[in-house]
């Protein structure tokens, strides 16, 4: 069930109690109409003693149109409200015709005769129209605040979240990057500090590392997920330290609509992770349990190990984004939400900044990273990369507002706009903004080629029609052998053969 907003749900009974009243009136036309005229023209000998009545017709030619008129905006009205959001196309007749009648009536009463019908026929359709827009107008544009970022202002906050520092170290040895950048941070002393703040020992504290590679496509192009070896190096460094509970965490994606093999352990050995090292991989989309985030989200799910862990860890993967600008450590951690299609549940239903926003609040995270050793930037760059940037640089912090604003200004984008990243702004709103001390590389990245603001507004639009973005995206979409795809229905098959030459262009590796 969609949820609508309160503009929405107000438009709805407006339409509801509008296709009852057309329908009554209607039959109220049919059955009396001389009745109907009599009572307009007893108000008008009342009010408007000088203008004259309006002569009773016993013809029902023109009665007959009408009645079917009455019926058919009464359709449209109880059509629309049956899913207010899908099908407010039917809205756009019901306001043609209420336009029309309002117009022809007041041209009748300038130019034909001055009966106070027409201008009661005017002042009431013509007021039903203006209400009808004006109703219509407010459940789109809360449609859109609360769906899209079109609408979406600054944050309205002062609140501030202290000085954070944000470390960017560029080189060649992406090992010794990611060394120097815990060590200037001061990771592992946060690490202790939380550790003894919790009361556990370092066998029972449990870490939790959230990496991005459920968006992998082929394990050749490294560019569009957290390489392993520096997730399993960061892992080796804790562990050296004492700590043996720790699990690298992911969730099930909607490629799983389209492709096998898509399930978070068979994913993760694919790209290199092991099964047999000193962690473990947890789908948390297997494990989720119900839980209560009171508020926007309420009744949801978690992954009980993402909620009962004492240190988490957003080691996000550098790319741009097709439908928010980028993705780094706050969006990474839209990937904890454990349902699997996320297209249905997060893109359509709830939305995807939201719900990030929101179990962040309950589920904080400790510190974040970047891999931006090999980036992937583009207009899909969340998805494939045909020329992969070697920017060779890791970025890391305690506070994921702070790395991700630092992220974001690497790629040369503003992150203070509030309709740039989506997940930034909101963060800022639910939780302040950081005062960033930006330690080392200040450089933007070069090249780099961000997502054109026109695909970014289309698609913000175009994926809350479920059916056809779900169509669209197993069609669109290709993956390596390993992650066949599954048929769908000739349609689709066709859709994949005909844009096969495009895809050629973007996924290098793939079977089209």
């Amino acid at each position: 069930m969609i949820s609508l907003t309160r503009e929405e749900r107000l438009f709805r009974q407006f339409l509801l109690i509008s296709a009852l009243t057309y329908l009554s009136v209607g039959f109220i036309f049919f059955l009396a109409p001389g009745l109907v005229l009599k009572f307009i023209n007893l108000f008008s000998r009342l009010l408007t003693p000088s203008l004259p009545e309006t002569p009773l017709s016993v013809e029902k030619f023109w009665l007959s149109l009408t009645f079917s008129m009455m019926m058919t905006i009464a359709a449209l009205s109880y059509k629309a409200q049956m899913n207010v959001r899908k099908n407010q196309g039917y809205v756009i007749p019901l306001l043609i015709s209420k336009a029309s009648s309002a117009m022809s009536a007041i041209c009748l009463y300038y130019f034909s005769a001055r009966y106070l019908s027409y201008l009661v026929i005017f002042f009431v359709d013509g007021g039903i129209f203006w209400l009808t827009l004006f109703l219509l107008i407010r459940a789109k544009r809360a449609f859109c605040a609360a769906q899209t970022a079109l609408l979406r202002q600054a944050p309205k906050t002062h609140m501030s979240t202290g000085p954070t520092t944000v470390v960017v170290l560029k080189g060649d040895d992406k090992f010794d990057l990611l060394d120097q950048v815990l060590a200037k941070t001061g990771f592992f002393d946060l690490l202790e500090k939380r550790c003894q703040d919790s009361g556990k020992s370092r066998e029972t504290f449990a870490v939790v590392i959230k990496p991005n590679f459920m968006f992998t496509h082929s394990q050749k192009d490294i560019s569009t997920y957290t390489d392993p070896e520096l997730v399993e190096h960061l892992i080796d460094r804790i562990a050296a330290l004492g700590f043996s509970n720790i699990a690298v965490v992911e969730s099930q994606s909607t490629y799983g609509n389209y492709y096998e093999n898509r399930e978070v352990l068979k994913v993760a050995e694919h790209v290199g992770y092991s099964t047999h090292k000193n962690y473990r991989l947890v789908d948390l989309t297997e494990e989720m349990a119900p839980y209560d985030y009171g508020g926007r989200l309420g009744q949801h799910f978690v992954g009980p190990t993402w909620r009962d862990a004492d240190f988490r860890i957003s080691f996000a993967k550098n790319k741009t984004h097709t439908f928010c600008h980028y993705t780094l450590t706050l969006k990474n951690i839209y990937g904890t939400l454990p349902m699997q299609n996320k297209l249905k549940e997060y893109h359509t239903k709830r939305e995807y900044d939201w719900p990030t926003i929101e179990t962040l609040k309950h589920f904080p995270v400790h510190f974040g990273l970047i891999d931006a050793y090999v980036s992937a930037d583009g207009q899909f760059g969340v998805i494939t990369c045909p020329q992969p940037k070697l920017t060779k640089t890791i970025i890391g912090g305690e506070n994921l507002l702070a790395v991700d604003w630092v992220g974001a200004k690497k790629m040369g984008l503003d992150p203070d706009n509030p309709k740039v990243g989506r997940f930034l702004p909101l963060a800022v709103e639910a939780f302040g903004k950081p005062e960033i001390n930006w330690v080392g590389d200040q450089s933007q990245y070069e090249p780099w080629e961000n997502v054109s603001e026109v695909l970014i507004q289309g698609l913000d639009i175009a994926e809350e029609a479920y059916a056809f973005s779900d169509w669209w995206f197993s069609g669109l979409t290709a993956m390596d052998p390993y992650f066949p795809f599954k048929r769908r229905g000739w349609v689709v098959i066709m859709l994949r053969k005909i844009l096969a030459p495009i895809k050629r262009l973007f996924f290098r590796y793939d079977i089209l």
